[in-house]
């Protein structure tokens, strides 16, 4: 399953238009989500799928929530009924409204769908034009970028290369994790953005094996990574969650990492939205020749090396002194296996 976000007017229909021409999507069921009555973005999409249906005059993020996870169900149902042909990938379109949030944690642990799909990629459509005041000024904008795997910037050929050289800045240090891609680069390789392995495989970090990018777009938005060779143990890396989400959850955007777990061959994924963490996941194979972890975290309104030295002590070393970790309930994956 994949997701496409964007502000209103960001050209995600255009993008959509795009992946949609593309050869072999005959077999992807298309879900639009318009704010308003009357459905425009359904009737521009062109393609020779079947499958297109229209959620109209609500936001999934927030008044039809429950019927995306209905429709999703229904799809199902009446594939399997023969009343529509079957297909092997589902591609939602969101309203420009939207906050990924509580839509990707509906995807992930709704019942009775949760175990039949993989929210395989976030693509966020940024504006090229309105992009930097949008992230200053729209939350929902700013949640778009921070919980992207690839953020297509759209109308290159409106604007100068200092702006898009300032925009494109701006969404590495939002989210240095995400995949960026320039719309003028983009012509030919639609059907690139679509292979599965975005959500699941952080892009590997560069230079040092500690940054925190304490300067962004957002003075409170902040983020850090961190790249360890070594195996890394899986009760300490438990221990250093519920930690860090028992303590400043709220303040949390946004988790995503790979790690390399000592006594396990394949990769484990772990990832969280908001205050929420998922269950553990496997990849099949390592995306990158050398084995290792990579861990990213997004904070707000809490000082990103806070988090690097609490990994520090728990994961890598020491314990952090008692008093910072009385509290902890075990109520986020004390009891998760890998």
């Amino acid at each position: 399953m994949f997701l496409i976000t964007g502000a209103l007017g960001s050209g995600k229909t255009t993008l959509l238009r795009q992946v949609m021409a593309c050869p072999g999507m005959q077999d992807t069921a298309l879900i639009i989500n318009e704010f308003g009555a009357i459905g425009l973005d359904q009737m521009l999409v062109q393609s020779a799928i079947e499958n297109i249906l229209l959620m109209g005059d609500g936001c999934l993020c927030c008044s039809i929530r429950g019927d995306l996870i209905d429709t999703i169900s229904g799809l199902f149902a009446r594939a399997e009924l023969g009343e529509i042909p079957s297909f092997g990938r589902i591609i939602i379109e969101t309203t420009g409204l939207a906050d990924p949030r509580q839509i990707i944690q509906d995807l992930v642990t709704a019942r009775g769908i949760s175990g039949r799909i993989r929210l395989a990629k976030v693509i966020t459509a940024v504006d090229g034009v309105f992009g930097l005041s949008q992230l200053g000024q729209n939350d929902e904008v700013l949640q778009q970028v921070i919980h992207a795997d690839l953020c297509m910037i759209t109308k290159c050929d409106l604007i100068e290369g200092e702006t898009l050289g300032l925009l494109t800045q701006a969404i590495s240090g939002l989210n240095p994790t995400a995949e960026i891609v320039r719309s003028h680069d983009f012509s030919g390789k639609a059907e690139g953005i679509l292979d599965d392995t975005g959500w699941q495989k952080p892009r590997r970090a560069s230079g040092s094996s500690f940054r925190c990018d304490a300067k962004s777009v957002h003075d409170a938005v902040q983020s850090w990574s961190v790249r360890h060779e070594a195996p890394l143990a899986w009760s300490k890396i438990l221990e250093w969650l519920d930690a860090l989400y028992s303590m400043r959850p709220a303040n949390i955007l946004r988790m995503k990492g790979i790690l390399q777990v000592a006594g396990q061959e394949s990769p484990v994924v772990v990832q969280g939205v908001g205050a929420m963490i998922y269950p553990p996941a496997r990849l099949d194979a390592w995306p990158w020749p050398a084995r290792g972890s990579e861990i990213v975290v997004i904070t707000r309104g809490l000082d990103a090396r806070s988090v690097g030295r609490s990994f520090d002590a728990i994961v890598l070393g020491g314990q952090l002194p008692r008093a910072q970790r009385d509290g902890i309930d075990g109520r986020v994956l004390a009891s998760s296996a890998v």
